[in-house]
């Protein structure tokens, strides 16, 4: 998910508004160099003195030894006395009797994207056994890191290891006595290695290029010698981009890459891994903006209120069992189109906390380190895995318009190693609700869109039918009788046939467009016997009637209340 990070630019705020700088305001200047330079802040490089394991302070001695906190091959741990050092300190050979050797280191808490500077010094071997000519033009080395190694389905890494950038050096040479220790070639100015990282705790390694040939054992360990090392960093920019879905993870014992699934064998058990969140990349942020519940719309005349209870869920993420659910699904033998999921059902996805309760007990620990709090004491503002929110809310809302409600949970990602014994690291991320920094919950009203106001003016959803008086049946065809006097009771007078209070049944009157035909003999009509009408559409214009015949009967009074 893309995050709003809290950390804004310089602004503002007044009255509710973000006021920004004007476009006209003058360009920044370049920081000066010395600007630049103290944006450099030290990255620890363990053991870089090598001081461990700590040889003799008075003898001239050498061990074939990987020094503690390094790793790598065929290199030699020389004693103080041995290196020659102005400070005394120990130095190692990039050789051993087998040949060259390698050196390696990660620098740990360097994202990638970091600017990293490595110095050190170095110099030619101070052997007895390394002939003269070895040493005069002084011994060649290289400093190189890495880009990240690729993680198979299964959660291993891959074997091979990309080169991300390599340097070549040469240390300055000496005049050295055959068969005598040599005073060194110590380099008066650090030798630089400056690197971007290709990855997160980018890993460096030094590697002699002196691989002589037709020597004896004694002869294969004449090899360059470096010492005092150390790093300093221009921190990369935090990526705000990282998804809640997608948190990056690495495993490491000393310097290779190994499973998660292996790492956790170490750190799993109580105590076994110490968490420490890293300041640089532990940050808050507000999380996409959602809508709780329903819209309420006002379609009456009148203000109404709105009350409701609210409620919502905040989750926790963490990079540890997204990993071990990718594993998981990746293994999965029934992975085919017509898998119904049928054995996935009433599993859960457990949280750091569920699945690793004393790792959560670390990683609580080293949040409330990072917030200051080292002695761990109680607080309000302990790293939660999971978050619950219930409120009763009310508003007015106008005619009109419609309300609801929406929040933007605040989010706490944190950064850090788990570190446990055996030099195994987890690099991991956890993105857990903020109990620093307050969710933004809005109360929103605003006019009713189109289509709710086109269904504020529509009726109720009625049909008319003959049961709810809406209209009238329709009556069953009347039969006629010839000389038949009294005919059945009419139904209900049509439209045509309304009744006036005052007046009586009005005459019937042809609709325009249609005309009327009387059903049966023409009669007379009467009160017990009015003409039924039947409307026909006109398809053309009707005829004119023929003058009605004499009569011989004598004319009669139309009885009352009829149609005369």
């Amino acid at each position: 998910m893309r995050a709003t990070p809290l950390r804004l630019p310089a602004a503002l705020v007044l009255g509710g508004a973000l006021v920004l700088p004007f476009s006209c305001a003058p360009a920044v200047a370049a920081p000066a160099p010395a600007e630049r330079e103290a944006a450099w802040r030290a990255t620890p490089v363990a053991n870089g003195d090598f001081t461990a394991p700590k040889l003799s302070t008075t003898e001239e001695a050498s061990q074939e030894i990987v020094p503690k906190e390094w790793s790598g091959k065929d290199v030699t741990v020389f004693s103080a006395p041995l290196a020659k050092r102005s400070d005394k300190r120990q130095a190692v050979s990039l050789n051993d009797t087998t040949g060259p050797g390698v050196l390696r280191q990660r620098l740990w808490n360097v994202n990638a994207g970091a600017t990293v500077r490595v110095e050190f010094s170095d110099s030619a071997s101070t052997l007895s056994s390394c002939a003269p000519a070895r040493v005069a033009d002084g011994q060649r080395y290289k400093v190189s890191t890495y880009k990240p190694v690729a993680v198979a389905p299964d959660g291993s890494p891959a074997k091979d290891r990309p080169v991300h950038h390599t340097q070549e050096y040469r240390t300055d040479g000496y005049t050295k006595p055959a068969h005598q220790t040599g005073t060194g070639s110590w380099s008066a100015q650090p030798k630089v290695f400056e690197f971007t990282a290709a990855e997160d705790n980018p890993l460096i390694a030094f590697e002699s290029l002196e691989n002589p040939t037709g020597v004896d054992d004694e002869g294969k360990a004449c090899g360059p010698l470096i010492a005092a090392v150390t790093a300093r960093q221009q921190a990369a920019a935090v990526d705000y981009h990282v998804q809640q879905d997608k948190l990056p993870w690495k495993a490491y014992k000393g310097s290779d890459e190994i499973s998660l699934e292996t790492a956790l064998e170490t750190c799993k058990g109580v105590d076994g891994c110490r968490f420490t969140a890293d300041p640089d990349y532990s940050y808050q942020y507000y999380s996409k903006v959602r809508v709780l519940g329903h819209a309420s719309i006002n379609c009456t005349r009148n203000e109404k209120t709105d009350t409701r209870t609210l409620s919502y869920t905040e989750e926790g993420f963490d990079s540890i069992t997204q990993e071990l659910r990718r594993i998981k699904n990746a293994a999965q033998v029934d992975q085919n189109l017509a898998n119904t999921g049928a054995d996935d059902k009433g599993e859960k996805s457990p949280n750091l906390q569920e699945a690793f309760p004393h790792m959560f007990r670390q990683a609580a620990a080293g949040f409330q380190r990072l917030m200051g709090n080292s002695r761990l004491a109680n607080t309000t503002d302990p790293l939660t895995p999971t978050r619950m929110v219930e409120k009763t809310v009310e508003q007015t809302v106008q005619p009109g318009e419609a309300s609801w409600y929406e929040v933007q949970a605040a989010r706490e990602r944190v950064a850090g190693l788990f570190q446990g014994p055996g030099d195994v690291r987890i690099d991991a991320m956890l993105d857990y609700p903020s109990n620093r920094v307050p969710d933004r919950f809005y109360q929103r009203t605003g006019p009713m869109t189109q289509d709710e106001q086109r269904h504020c003016l529509t009726e109720r959803p009625l049909r008319v039918t003959p049961d709810n008086g809406g209209v009238d049946a329709p009556s069953p065809a009347r039969a006629t009788t010839p000389g038949a006097h009294h005919a059945p009771a009419p139904p209900p007078a049509p439209a045509a046939h309304r009744t006036s209070p005052r007046t009586g049944p009005s005459a019937a009157r042809p609709a325009p467009g249609f005309h009327a035909q009387r059903n049966g003999t023409p009669a007379p009509q009467t009160a017990a016997d009015p003409a039924t009408v039947r409307l026909q559409r006109l398809t053309q214009a009707p005829a004119q009637p023929a003058p009605p015949a004499p009569s011989l009967a004598p004319a009669r009074p139309a009885p009352q209340g009829t149609a005369s």
